[in-house]
Order: structure tokens, then C-alpha cells, then sequence
């Protein structure tokens, strides 16, 4: 059997949340992901040196009790988490570099959570993959006292070096790493001159909006009323397995967006033994829309139009 083996590029990560350890970070919730869907032809790697005990780490239970905090590993990193209503807090407790990059498997999910991958290194790795997602929140995350604030000029550098790449790549963006429309307007006139490369913008609940080549499209999630963490590494995932197993763009988006909403929804039966219980949304029940735009979709007033409207 052909494998789909997902790299994934982004420090182990573990999140206290209400004084609970709790598994986090891109590969876990890709694992996660998979897991949700079925996926039994599909595995996450961590391809870099650690010392962190990965089978441990990619097990798919979420949160641990309250006297494992202090077993956490030397080597992740930690993030006080709180969810609010203006969106998360984030408190770094502890940050790890990854180690050597070993670069092999099928498609790679670059996705550092707080510059732990530099953007030389970044854009090297994107060279080793014909199908990958470059994510651009731990490039525009900075770290002040204590705080995580959103947005530098190193995501513009980085998805202007992107621009020079032969290979297929999806680069996505969460509005919520965005802080502004001057800030979104600079990163949309970068990508508008990459034909090659899809630009995916997050906008939670709202959906997603996806621009590639001449054309563009929302994907509409089914809303449900529970913690978004992960969904965006999820989300990015299950596209490239989409796109791995021949599905096309908009069907990967359409599937892996109605995914996200059943994990999220069913997240704890899931992390508990709850193999595939979100295949059919990801390969038969849609439950999200898509609206296909007139054309290309690169200033701001169309973005904002697209996601608030449709």
C-alpha cells in the first residue's frame, strides 16, 4: 500500500489549559486529523532529531490530568492557553528549536508555532516536496514580555522567497495572525504574483478563502460551538490528503473543512478511541458550502467580502 507520510515541521507543543496538560501543536492535531477521517493510509513524522518520546506525543487522547505537569518533556514547547471572546491568549512557559531536519515522507506541513524554523530553512525544506502547506503563524508571531503579539515583516520576507519556487505549495494565513488591513493588503500583493501557489486565508467560523491561479472560492464550515484550537493545522492536513489521493483543490477544502467542524464537535470521543468517525464528512457528507468567486481575489475589499458574505 502507497503511504501518505506527512512531515510535520513545528516544535512538539503542549498546551496548559484550566491547569491541564493538554497535547497540541501541528503534528499532533494532524495526527488527530487523520485519525478522525480514517485515515489508514496516512501517517504523521516528526522529521528532525528529538528527545521527545513521539509515540507518546502522536497518541490522539487531548488532555491529561493535572499531576502530569510536571512531567513535561525538556524538549517541547509549552504554551499557557486561554480562550476568549476577542480570541486566544497565548503565554509561552517554555520554547525548543527543533533539532537536524530529516526530510523524506510524501507531502510536509511547515508549521512552527514560535519561530523555532527560520525562513532560509523554511523555504530549503519547501524544495524536498512536490505537496506541502506553508504556515505562516510562527513566522509572525512575536514574542513580548511574556506575550505571543501577532504579525512581522518576517511573513512578508518569507512569502516573497516562497515566490521563486518551483514546486506546488499552499500557503496559509489565519486572520487571526493578521492584526490589520495594512498588514493584509502587504501579503496580498505578494501573493497575488505567485500563480503556482495557492494562498488559503483563515477566517475561523467564517470559513476559508482560497485563491489559486485565475480563481477563487469560500469554503462555508458548518458552525458549531465549541474551542477552535487546532483546527487550522487540521484544516491544512486534510487538504494535502486530499490533494494527495487525487481529489482536487476545492474537493480537499470542501472535505477537509466539514472534517474540522465533526472533530471539533466530537473531539473528545474521537481523542478516545474514536477511529473514523468523521470519514463521511470528509469524503461523502458535505457539510460545508462553497461560493466561487468571479476571477481572482487579491485585494482587500473582495477578502472581506468573500468571507463575510460569501
Amino acid at each position: 500500500m502507497t503511504m501518505f507520510v506527512l512531515d510535520v515541521f513545528s516544535s512538539p507543543t503542549l498546551d496548559i489549559i484550566n491547569g491541564r496538560l493538554c497535547r497540541g501543536g501541528p503534528a499532533y492535531y494532524a495526527r488527530l486529523a487523520l485519525y478522525a477521517v480514517g485515515a489508514s493510509d496516512a501517517r504523521v513524522r516528526l522529521p528532525y532529531d528529538t528527545c521527545i518520546d513521539v509515540e507518546w506525543y502522536l497518541r490522539t487522547e487531548w488532555c491529561l490530568e493535572a499531576d502530569t505537569l510536571a512531567a513535561i518533556p525538556e524538549c517541547a514547547t509549552v504554551f499557557m492557553l486561554e480562550e476568549r471572546d476577542a480570541g486566544r491568549r497565548l503565554k509561552p512557559l517554555s520554547l525548543h528549536k527543533i533539532g537536524r531536519e530529516h526530510p523524506k515522507g510524501t507531502a510536509a506541513l511547515i508549521s512552527p508555532v514560535l519561530a523555532e524554523l527560520d525562513i532560509d530553512n523554511a523555504v530549503r525544506l519547501l524544495s524536498h516536496y512536490s505537496l506541502a502547506v506553508l504556515d505562516v503563524q510562527g513566522f509572525s508571531r512575536l514574542y513580548y514580555g511574556g506575550e505571543v503579539a501577532v504579525f512581522s515583516e518576517n511573513v512578508l520576507a518569507l512569502v516573497e522567497r516562497v515566490g521563486v519556487a518551483d514546486n506546488f505549495i499552499a500557503i496559509k494565513a489565519s486572520l487571526e495572525d493578521i492584526p490589520d488591513f495594512i498588514a493584509l493588503d502587504r501579503l496580498l500583493r505578494y501573493s497575488s504574483s505567485l500563480g503556482h501557489t495557492a494562498i488559503m486565508v483563515t477566517a475561523g467560523p467564517r470559513g476559508a478563502l482560497i485563491l489559486y491561479s485565475d480563481y477563487s472560492f469560500v469554503i462555508r464550515p458548518r458552525s458549531v460551538d465549541r474551542v477552535p484550537t487546532g483546527a487550522g493545522d487540521m484544516f491544512s492536513t486534510l487538504v494535502l490528503y486530499g490533494v494527495w489521493r487525487g481529489y482536487g483543490l476545492e474537493r480537499s477544502t470542501l472535505g477537509a473543512a466539514a472534517a474540522v467542524s465533526c472533530i471539533l464537535e466530537r473531539r473528545d470521543e474521537i481523542a478516545y478511541g474514536g477511529y473514523g468517525l468523521c470519514r463521511d464528512s470528509f469524503e461523502e457528507r458535505f457539510h460545508a458550502s462553497i461560493y466561487r468567486l468571479p476571477g481572482r481575489c487579491y485585494s482587500i475589499d473582495c477578502v472581506i467580502s468573500a468571507l463575510e458574505y460569501g
